[in-house]
C-alpha cells in the first residue's frame, strides 16, 4: 500500500518500512525469529547524554527476520532506546548505529523546564523492565487498509476518523505499516535530510499490548495514552524517536 497523491497530498504520517505492519506477539513460536523486548542495556555508547546512565532499551529487532527489511551484514540489530528521566521526551532524539554495533547520539534535548527528573514519570519508576521475547504477528489486510486510510487522511484526528477505526484506535506495539498514532509527526534524517520512514510504535506497556489495563510498575510512562515513535533511515543507520500522547 502506498499513498495516492491524487487523494492525499500530505499524508498525516509517513509510510512504514517494512510496508506491511506487524503487531508484537508476546507468545512467540519456537520456529519464529525472536526479538528482544526490554531487559538490561549493555550496548556500547548507549549512556543517556543527560542522565549519564544506560538508556532504556525497549526493543531489539533482529535482522535475521526478513520481514523487518534490514541488511544483516550492515545492521544486524536495530535497538530502540529512550529515556524517561530527563528532557529527552520533550524533543526529537536521534542516534546512529555504528558499524561495530555501538550507538552514537546525534540529537537530543538537554534542557526543558518541566523535564522528568531522576525519579521518572511516576513514583516507583525503575527505568529497566524485565526481558521478554517477542515475534511479529502480521496485521490482517482489512485492518491494514483501515489504518492506511486513517494515516493518509488530511482531515486530522476527528471523531468520525477514530470511530471508523473502532478497536484499532488505540496505541499498540507495531513494526512497519501504518500504526495508529494519536498525534503523528514527520521527521527528516539529521544526516541526509531525507524523509524518514516509520519503523515502530511502542505503547505504554512493558508486558503486552494493553496500555490501559496495566499497573504503573510495568508502564513506561504511567499514562496509557503515551506512545513512543521510532523512525529509521536505512541509508544512514540513524534512528529518530519522539513521544506523543492522546
Amino acid at each position: 500500500m502506498t499513498a495516492d497523491s491524487s487523494t492525499s497530498l500530505e499524508p498525516r504520517q509517513p509510510a512504514g518500512n517494512p510496508e506491511s505492519g506487524y503487531w508484537l506477539s508476546f507468545n512467540p513460536h519456537a520456529s519464529e525469529v525472536a526479538h528482544q523486548f526490554c531487559g538490561d542495556n549493555e550496548i556500547p555508547g548507549t549512556d543517556c547524554p543527560n542522565c549519564m546512565k544506560p538508556l532504556l532499551r525497549i526493543l531489539s529487532l533482529d535482522a535475521r527476520d526478513v520481514r523487518v527489511n534490514l541488511d544483516p551484514a550492515r545492521i544486524p540489530f536495530v535497538h530502540l532506546f529512550y529515556c524517561w528521566t530527563c528532557s529527552i521526551p520533550f524533543g526529537e532524539f536521534s542516534y546512529k548505529i555504528e558499524k561495530d554495533g555501538s550507538i552514537k547520539t546525534v540529537k537530543s534535548l538537554s534542557e526543558y523546564e518541566d523535564a522528568f527528573g531522576s525519579d521518572g514519570p511516576y513514583d516507583g519508576y525503575m527505568g529497566v523492565f524485565p526481558l521478554c521475547h517477542v515475534a511479529l504477528e502480521p496485521i490482517s489486510d482489512e485492518d491494514q487498509q483501515k489504518l492506511c486510510q486513517w494515516a493518509e487522511s488530511n482531515e486530522g484526528d476527528t471523531e468520525d476518523d477514530v470511530e471508523a477505526l473502532d478497536r484499532l484506535a488505540t496505541p499498540r506495539h507495531q513494526v512497519g505499516g501504518y500504526p495508529f498514532i494519536a498525534n503523528p509527526e514527520r521527521t527528516s534524517c539529521p544526516e541526509c535530510g531525507q524523509d524518514m520512514p516509520l519503523l515502530a510504535t511502542i505503547c505504554d506497556d512493558s508486558t503486552g499490548n494493553d496500555p490501559w489495563g496495566r499497573e504503573e510498575k510495568v508502564s513506561f510512562a504511567g499514562n496509557g495514552g503515551v506512545q513512543m515513535i521510532f523512525h529509521l533511515c536505512r541509508e544512514c543507520s540513524i534512528v529518530t524517536a519522539y513521544h506523543c500522547c492522546d
